[in-house]
């Protein structure tokens, strides 16, 4: 400004306010000055690193990225790739200190071609930690040398990674691998969502807001917390952690050890299993095989998609909804049947279908399962020496059955329908109830009759009287399943009386809320006050009560 000022060349000086650059580590401010760097020239490297991606060589998943990745390559700059700090793959570029010569060698030169001179500097810059990270697909299995690692793993399959190194890492790896190998490095990149803490912040160590990873497993296990990242990460998705959602892969891991030990305490030491040929099947066991069928096929198909999240909840709702909850239940009285046949048919399946699970399984909780199926096989004998190695289920669709799965639903809807009459109110399951039914066919009734064994074990009934005309029966409670009617006589089971002055008061209950809340939506001075959020969640909270009071006012008349 002083040199300026004195050839009367500056005008006015004045204050300006602009960002200025501080370092993302120590807070120091950042001044740019001009310096002499390497640069890659990158615009030659991106039109195959292009071609490749747009003739579908390789793949970006969710396919949303793509268009991230066209856009770095279609916007590329010239790559700075010295560094000025003290770690890193030294430069290998070395200046004759005689007359200034230089040379880019991979070994210090012998002597100088301009002046003969022998007197090497090397540049004191490393590389940026990116160019070595972009020869990872290749010089991690010894090129520059022809190796057989590199012909069986290059180019690989799939690369796993996060979405914001796409052009950092993973664009950098195709073009130095179509560059210096003219092939691809791998053929689908899946692009993972990110970790956030429970405000959205991104994990980190620098925020402190990262649980460590071993205090979690020490804990719930390795398993849970695998299976709970999976099982709340939609594919590409970000996920917001907290201890909670741990639940889930906790509770799944503890519910699959009980199921594996209740099934291993209801084996016979010593006693043959019949071959899968002589089994009696009965509706449930069909059912189970034509669901693990499904499951199997689907499951597969979603691994080999990269849906883990997909293959993870439909695993969970198969082994806990339709394995433990209803087979394993149905099993136990068939496990203590007088007829040895029927009890091992269920020991059987029990232990088929709890091994092919943890096969399926295995790829998202590889401790629990190889634990539970090499148990499975001191009695259930299996080819295969470990899980891990194990041959993974392919699905049979010829023991898919649309019919049977059909059939099956319906006892399975029947009693549900039950056990909502019973909870109504409040029988304990230490009672047991007898039920009427009125069928639309005779078809249903021989149905129901065949499967009563199935509601009397899994819905506490006694005994049940099917028609095609059967009457509503006094002081009962009803539901409707599909086209059939189910009748729950409460005489004799409940005390009516005392019933209805608890449904009486819950009903008064309900009446009042019901009063308070549309008077304070009837409000002008509330709805046009309050924030919308509000006016809406008393809206919501109104039609709730609306439901309940309707329920509540059938199940009082149905008492009489």
């Amino acid at each position: 400004l002083t040199m300026l000022e004195e050839q009367g060349l500056l005008d006015k000086t004045e204050t300006h306010e602009h960002a200025v650059g501080h370092c993302y580590r120590c807070d120091t401010v950042i001044e740019p000055y001009l310096s002499d760097q390497w640069f890659v020239k990158m615009k030659p490297l991106a039109e195959e690193a292009i071609k490749v991606v747009n003739e579908g060589q390789i793949r970006f998943q969710p396919q949303r990225w793509t268009k991230v990745y066209m856009h770095w390559m279609n916007n590329i700059r010239d790559w700075c790739i010295s560094r000025q700090i003290w770690w890193g793959h030294r430069i290998p570029a070395y200046y004759c200190q005689d007359c200034g010569e230089m040379v880019v060698s991979a070994t210090e030169p012998s002597a100088c071609s301009a002046c003969k001179g022998t007197n090497w500097q090397q540049d004191e810059d490393v590389l940026d930690t990116w160019f070595s990270s972009w020869l990872w697909p290749f010089s991690t299995m010894g090129w520059p040398d022809d190796t057989a690692d590199q012909r069986r793993f290059l180019p690989t399959q799939v690369l796993i990674t996060a979405p914001e190194i796409i052009y950092l890492w993973v664009a950098r790896m195709i073009m130095s691998t179509l560059h210096f190998k003219q092939m691809i490095p791998f053929d689908t990149v899946l692009l993972h969502g990110t970790v956030r803490d429970d405000i959205g912040r991104k994990m980190s160590k620098s925020l402190g807001n990262s649980p460590d990873p071993i205090d979690i497993i020490d804990k719930v296990g390795a398993d849970a917390l695998r299976f709970s990242m999976v099982f709340n990460t939609p594919k590409g998705a970000d996920v917001v952690y907290s201890d909670k959602i741990l639940e889930t892969g906790r509770n799944f891991a503890n519910k699959l050890w009980n199921a594996y030990r209740f099934i291993m305490m209801n084996m016979v030491e010593g006693q043959e299993l019949p071959a899968r040929e002589e089994l009696q099947l009965e509706l449930a066991d069909h059912w189970i095989y034509s669901r693990l069928a499904e499951v199997s096929i689907q499951v597969t198909e979603y691994y080999e998609e990269l849906k883990f999240n997909d293959a993870g909840q439909m695993l969970f709702q198969f082994l806990w909804d339709e394995f433990c909850s209803w087979y394993i239940e149905l099993s136990k009285d068939r496990l203590t049947d007088a007829d040895t046949d029927i009890q091992n048919t269920a020991r059987y399946i029990l232990l088929d279908v709890m091994q092919q699970g943890m096969r399926l399984l295995h790829p998202l909780m590889p401790f629990i399962t190889e634990e539970i199926w090499q148990g499975i096989k001191q009695v259930f004998p299996m080819p295969e020496e470990a899980l891990i190695i194990a041959s993974f289920p392919q699905g049979d669709a010829s023991l898919i059955k649309p019919a049977i799965a059909d059939e099956m639903s319906f006892i399975q809807e029947s009693i549900s329908a039950i056990r909502n009459l019973r909870k109504q109110v409040n029988l304990p399951p230490s009672v047991t109830a007898d039920i009427h039914v009125r069928v639309a066919e005779e078809g249903q009734a021989q149905l129901f009759d065949q499967y009563l064994a199935y509601l009397q074990k899994l819905a506490r009934v006694q005994g049940a009287t099917i028609g095609t005309d059967i009457p509503k029966p006094p002081a009962s409670l009803a539901a409707v399943v599909r086209n059939i009617e189910l009748f729950l006589p409460l005489e004799g089971i409940v005390d009516l009386q005392k019933e209805r002055e608890r449904i009486g008061k819950q009903l008064e209950k309900l009446e009042k809320e019901h009063a308070s809340v549309a008077g304070k939506l009837n409000n002008p001075n509330f709805v046009n006050n309050a924030k919308p959020e509000i006016v809406e969640a008393e809206r919501l909270r109104l039609e709730g009560i609306q439901q309940k009071l309707s329920l509540t006012k059938e199940l009082f008349a149905d008492l009489g």
